[in-house]
């Protein structure tokens, strides 16, 4: 065992360090990369949920009111979200972490000074401003530091959001129900006044230099090319398509109107999940965490699962993931107690991590590795419009009926119904290929035996 276990060191060892042996600068980008996501994307999507009891019991406001920040936060983000690329390549990466952090610290501040749902909604605004750009400028540095490492590097950024949730849904909410929800959520922007901004300061370089650009991009041949410090884009003679020449796709369309369902459920239950269990079934802000942080736990082993599961099953795969998600959302409307809580919090959080892994295996498998980036940022732009609407829509039908039954069951059904659509939508490029595949696996077969019979 101890033999492994210094084996799979040394292993992990060598390969954070490049090829002259020294180890390479682009894991402190990766390093500082921790922080920013924790505390800047991470911290106010947490908080906010923790929030909504006290925010509806405190403002004295309707379900409808307390959820709908997360709506202006969802189409602040996705409005913002199409300058963010061109803000990247003018003001540099560092620039635009050093922005995200100021604005969403300074928003986590204001929220010691909200009295009103008017002041509360416009906190929303800095959450939003923030979040997008901050995931666009890590993915980024990441993209133009690493290349045969690249899965590596990117893996590990990731998971910060993912221990966040592990750790940090209990300390917010003792600190929520130590010193209430506004100086609790202020508090919280210590983080990055004290920890983000000095990482981004002292260890964030925006582009490596061309020794470092040779260290890591060694041997990646003529398959692609060193653009922008060293992002590497694939060569292809296909022309990039326009976002008219995607939706002229029959699949496309189809895929694009899940996506907006899809996110519409995602968040309208999401973003309604914290006020139901603890104003609506009486349990404490603390137990919920707890049971937050086990799902998150939990959640995080079962990526490795959807991954498996998508590979070799693809959209069939994904099918079950969204019956998955179906059956924990309407599972909510049957917990009883703390045993039942425990046993839906981890469903949802197993089922809920395949949703944060369909992104691409859609865009992919229907569309093939080319273009990627336009594909996947219409999806995500288009689910956006889900996102905004899902948590106040569901929010609006508990204020008409007074629980959360008809909200629920029509959010299972969406969800049951993507399940159908996408089980038997074909992943055309993927079948593309395992055609050609088995083609040439029998045209081999076929060229064994022409020689053997020649001899």
């Amino acid at each position: 065992m101890n033999k492994k276990v210094l084996k799979a060191y040394h292993e992990m060892r060598e390969e954070i360090k490049g090829p002259d042996g020294k180890l390479y600068y682009g894991w402190g980008n990766v390093f500082a990369t921790y922080p920013c996501i924790i505390f800047v994307f991470t911290t106010p999507l947490m908080m906010l949920k923790l929030i909504y009891p006290a925010v509806e019991e405190s403002l004295q406001i309707s379900r409808t009111d307390v959820v709908a920040i997360s709506s202006v936060k969802f189409a602040t983000s996705a409005i913002v979200a199409f300058a963010a690329g061109f803000l990247i390549d003018r003001l540099g990466i560092k620039s635009v972490l050093y922005l995200c952090a100021m604005v969403t610290g300074l928003g986590l501040v204001y929220f010691n000074f909200i009295d009103s749902k008017w002041t509360y909604w416009s906190a929303g605004i800095a959450m939003g401003f923030s979040s997008m750009p901050l995931l666009m400028a890590t993915k980024t540095l990441v993209a133009r530091w690493f290349n045969r490492r690249l899965g590596l590097a990117v893996g590990l950024t990731m998971s910060a959001s993912s221990l966040a949730g592990i750790f940090f849904p209990i300390l917010f909410a003792w600190m929520i129900e130590t010193m209430g929800w506004q100086a609790a959520t202020a508090w919280t922007s210590t983080g990055i006044f004290f920890i983000v901004m000095p990482v981004i300061y002292f260890v964030v370089r925006d582009n490596p230099t061309p020794e470092e650009i040779a260290t890591e991009f060694e041997g990646q041949g003529a398959a692609g090319k060193i653009v922008r410090g060293g992002l590497v884009e694939a060569e292809t003679d296909e022309k990039t398509p326009s976002v008219g020449d995607l939706f002229r796709k029959p699949a496309f369309r189809i895929i694009a109107f899940m996506m907006i369902a899809i996110g519409f459920v995602d968040q309208g239950f999401t973003q309604n999940l914290t006020p139901f269990l603890v104003n609506d079934l009486g349990f404490t802000l603390t137990k919920v965490a707890i049971t937050l942080s086990l799902s998150f736990l939990f959640g995080l082993s079962s990526k490795l699962f959807f991954g498996w599961l998508f590979d070799r099953m693809s959209f069939k795969g994904l099918s079950i993931c969204y019956v998955m998600n179906a059956l924990a959302i309407i599972a909510a409307l049957g917990i009883q107690g703390i045993v039942t809580l425990l046993i839906f919090q981890l469903a949802r959080g197993f089922a809920h991590s395949g949703i944060l892994l369909e992104t691409p295996v859609l865009a992919k498998h229907a569309f093939g590795p080319f273009h990627l980036g336009k594909v996947i940022g219409t999806f995500s732009a288009l689910a956006g419009v889900g996102l905004t609407l899902g948590p106040i829509a569901v929010a609006k039908l508990f204020d008409i009926y007074g629980n959360y039954n008809v909200a629920f069951s029509l959010l299972t059904a969406i969800m049951a119904a993507c399940a159908v659509v996408i089980y038997f939508l074909p992943p055309e490029y993927r079948l593309k290929k395992l055609r050609e595949q088995k083609e040439q696996e029998e045209q081999t077969v076929r060229s064994r035996e022409y020689a053997n019979e020649r001899s």
